[in-house]
């Protein structure tokens, strides 16, 4: 996966500055902390060195100490070289002559002939030890058998004593005397080394002092001291006069690598080594300017590279802070809406809710119905008391039961979320519900009984009524006025309506499913409604032409009052403008289909949709009360439901209605491809203005098989068999008239008019047409030559017997089986054979089917059949 580089905003831009910023101290600290620890692990490895040297020489002179006293103490007597003299310096201070002139011996105090040579002898053995030496070393002995001090070394002490500072030199032996006399009085001590001391009558340099007590029966005890230089065991590593040598336990002993720590009061770092096997502890102050001159003088541009870059870095943050990042204190806009909407949110529950907050123990986020609870409750038992992220809890306030729901977050684990309900009031809820559903269910069963009661009460006389008025209306059409007919027959409707649907509701009525003729049923819709179309002027357009599969398996009563029900209430809807009726197959399924009806009326109100779920519950508008009720769309739902379909009403105010019918109707067999259709090798010419009216005409054509052309695409000399136009002054020739007024506009016998929104209509005008044409054609050639001259050519011979037999076959087929709409295109088919063979009786006898098939006069029909069978096999012998 590549690496994505973020877009570089002023914010991207700053959170890199603080990350360079960062980066960059942490170097600095750690380059500081390295170069510190490095010059401290120096100085330390110099002070290790010093102390382990300074060990080595203590140990050295403790062994000669016990050497020397050993020597004296057993009588041990080295060969002088030559005698000993002794001269007095000052009053109780002698000098005894050495043979080195290197070595100087002092005694202080009277003193025996025996210390005498003791100082002697010990002044030979020191100047092995002492006679190149360049740091002053000087020997103490103490004599416990004559209290005198004998002083040995290696320094110039005589000539000193001699001048005027010999009363000080005096004075600080005397000292020693003192603290060697001292320790002797100090019966648990045996040996014991001073801090470190610069005392420059004794010594040059710095030094301390290893002090040893020997007792010895029946004499005081016998002090041996020596003063140890420590100038030579540095080696230009330390400065000595930072160096400090305790022998006070109190110094808190550490490790044997050492350890150092900070000094705060006099800005240094003080180092600390013990001295192994010696009571002693070496502390080195190191100043801290010193360590901070050692870094600067040994990485100094490193140092400066280092700062130029944080103090640039820094600049360019503050800079990019002060112009490009918002005010602290400024909030983002959409952030302040986003905590707006969630308190908004919070509010507006339907329950109590609540965020609490167990570590600062306070309530961060509640609506009213909590807030109300929160003086009543601890927030923090109900946390303890919860077992689990989802307990359920119930408390009480105020006589009212709450459940309490707890919730513990799992992106921050200490806040709380409390959700409360009050179960007193659910359950109230719970039984209006319970009641308001009893009462619908009472209020429908109500309903039912009273259009029971109704529809027995009314049926009867209703059915007397219509009745008379049917005969009435046969013998006098004008006797009842338009109106009183027009109610009659509304109540008539509203009755067998409520009829029907008790019917339907209490199973009564089962769907009778069989083959059906969509068009057909669309054909004698809009015949029955046209009447009242034409009156109110509402100009009304069928759309059929997506229908793939007329013949479909269904119950037609139904299907027909459905639609006829629905397109009459848009109609009386719609005061003026158009209607638009759109049946379509949908793409998913092929035994559903979609039918609309549109209209441009001023709309339904919500109240008067509402209609459709509960019958009676609001009333229709003053236009439409006249004939149409509160019924009809609940009725027209529960008549589709029986073969589960829909209807649906989608209206706007001042725009129109949208009635939409799913309807589950299977589609019977296929129509085989190679079927020959009614109007073969028939050629029309379109002449229709409007777009929408001329594509469904072009659709219905190429279902019933002919070929049309458009003038503007027609060439010179294309002949066309006829013409279909809705403009009467276009007709020429042969032509059909479209139109949707009832009174004849043509009186050319070679112009037909049809309805257009009848398919049946614009049909039968068509093959009246073309037979007209094959019977001016065949009169023009005389009949008798044609007769003969088309029976002896085998051609026709051969297309009447295998045409003729096929067709007479599905007569008998369809026939039986009802299907009066295939029946009389079948008729027409063979009518025109005739009229073409100029076979008269054979014509006659179609025609007579044709007027039969319109009463639906079946016996007839059937023996129709029969004597044209014997006809045709009378021809074919």
């Amino acid at each position: 996966m590549l690496f994505k580089i973020p877009e570089m905003t002023p914010n991207n831009l700053r959170k890199l500055l603080i990350l360079l910023l960062t980066l960059l101290i942490i170097s600095f600290i750690s380059l500081l902390y390295s170069s510190t620890s490095a010059i401290i692990e120096q100085q330390g490895s110099a002070l290790s060195s010093f102390t382990h040297s300074l060990q080595n020489r203590i140990e050295k002179y403790r062994y000669i100490s016990w050497q020397i006293f050993d020597s004296a103490t057993q009588g041990t007597t080295a060969t002088l070289p030559g005698p000993i003299n002794q001269s007095t310096i000052q009053p109780g201070i002698y000098a005894i002559s050495p043979p080195s002139p290197k070595i100087e011996t002092l005694i202080f105090g009277e003193h025996e002939l025996a210390t005498q040579n003791l100082a002697a002898q010990i002044s030979q053995y020191t100047e092995t030890l002492w006679a190149s030496a360049k740091l002053t070393w000087t020997l103490y002995y103490l004599n416990g058998e004559d209290n005198s001090l004998a002083v040995i070394t290696n320094g110039h002490l005589i000539k000193t004593l001699n001048r005027y500072e010999g009363r000080n030199i005096a004075s600080s032996i005397a000292g020693r005397r003192n603290e060697m006399l001292q320790q002797a009085n100090t019966l648990d001590e045996k040996e014991s080394v001073s801090a470190l001391r610069r005392n420059q009558q004794l010594s040059r340099g710095a030094f301390i002092t290893l002090r040893t007590t020997f007792n010895q029966p029946g004499h005081l005890a016998t002090i041996l001291a020596f003063d140890l230089p420590i100038d030579d065991l540095n080696n230009n590593a330390l400065d000595l006069s930072a160096l400090q040598i305790h022998n006070d336990e109190s110094v808190p002993k550490k490790s044997a690598k050492g350890s150092y720590f900070l000094n705060l009061s006099a800005l240094s770092i003080d180092l600390l080594r013990p001295v192994p096997s010696v009571p002693l502890t070496v502390t080195y102050d190191l100043p801290l300017m010193t360590v901070f001159s050692a870094m600067i003088d040994e990485l100094l541009p490193v140092y400066l590279i280092l700062l130029a870059l944080i103090l640039l870095t820094t600049g360019a943050l503050c800079f990019v802070r002060e112009n490009k990042s918002p005010s602290p204190h400024q909030v983002d806009p959409w952030v302040e809406k986003l905590q707006q909407f969630t308190h908004e949110l919070v509010k507006n529950f339907p329950m109590g809710y609540l965020i609490y907050d167990a570590n600062q123990g306070k309530i961060l986020l509640s609506n009213d119905m909590s807030d109300h609870l929160v003086q009543h409750l601890n927030f923090k038992k109900m946390v303890d008391m919860s077992s689990n992220p989802f307990e359920l809890l119930q408390v009480t306030v105020n006589n009212e039961i709450y459940q309490v729901r707890h919730h513990t977050s799992q992106i921050i684990s200490h806040y709380h979320i409390f959700t409360f309900r009050e179960q007193n009031r659910e359950q109230q809820v719970t039984q209006q519900l319970q009641n308001a559903q009893a009462v619908l269910q009472k209020n429908h069963t109500l309903r039912r009984q009273f259009f029971e009661q109704l529809s027995n009460t009314f049926s009867r006389p209703m059915h007397q009524v219509d009745t008379a008025i049917a005969e009435l209306v046969a013998t006098a059409p004008t006797l009842l006025p338009h109106r009183l007919l027009q109610g009659i027959r509304s109540l008539s409707r509203l009755t067998r309506h409520i009829e029907m649907l008790n019917k339907v509701e209490s199973g009564g009525y089962s769907v009778d499913k069989q083959s059906i003729d969509l068009q057909q049923i669309l054909d004698d819709v809009i015949a029955e409604n046209q009447q009242i179309i034409t009156e109110k002027a509402i100009l009304l357009v069928v759309d059929n032409s997506e229908l793939t599969h007329a013949t479909r398996l269904g119950d037609k009563t139904l299907i027909f009052q459905i639609i006829t029900t629905i397109l009459r209430y848009s109609i009386e809807n719609t005061v003026w403008g158009k209607i638009k009726l759109k049946i379509s197959q949908t793409a998913e399924y092929a035994d559903r289909l979609l039918l609309e009806i549109v209209d441009t009326g001023p709309g339904l109100s919500a109240q008067e949709q509402e209609n459709i779920d509960f019958p009676f519950i609001s009333e229709v508008s003053t236009d439409v009360a006249d004939s149409s009720t509160s019924l009809d769309l609940f009725f027209c739902k529960q008549l589709l439901a029986l073969f589960d379909s829909t209807l649906t009403i989608e209206s706007k105010s001042h725009i129109g209605t949208r009635y939409q019918m799913l309807l589950v109707l299977p589609p019977e067999n296929e129509v085989a491809e190679d079927e020959e259709k009614i109007l073969e090798d028939v050629r029309v010419l379109v002449n229709i203005v409007a777009d929408d009216i001329r594509h469904i005409v072009c659709r219905q054509l190429l279902r019933w098989g002919a070929k049309y052309d458009f003038p503007e695409d027609r060439y010179s000399g294309q002949q066309c068999d006829l013409m279909i136009t809705d403009d009467v002054e276009q007709l020429d020739d042969w032509g059909v008239l479209l139109t949707t007024q009832s009174e004849m506009l043509v009186s050319d016998p070679r112009h037909k008019q049809a309805n257009i929104n009848i398919s049946r209509s614009v049909l039968d005008a068509i093959i009246v047409l073309i037979e007209q044409q094959i019977g001016e054609d065949v009169l023009s050639q005389g009949e008798e030559a044609v007769s003969t001259s088309l029976w002896e050519s085998s051609e026709y011979y051969s297309i009447f017997e295998q045409t003729v037999k096929e067709d007479m076959d599905k007569l008998r087929s369809e026939i039986m089986q009802d299907d009066y709409s295939a029946l009389a295109l079948t008729a027409h088919r063979l009518k025109g054979v005739f009229a073409m063979l100029n076979l008269q009786k054979g014509k006659t006898y179609c025609e007579e089917i044709e007027h039969q098939i319109e009463q639906h006069q079946k016996l007839n029909i059937t023996n129709s059949i029969s004597e044209l069978q014997n006809y045709v096999d009378s021809l074919l012998q």
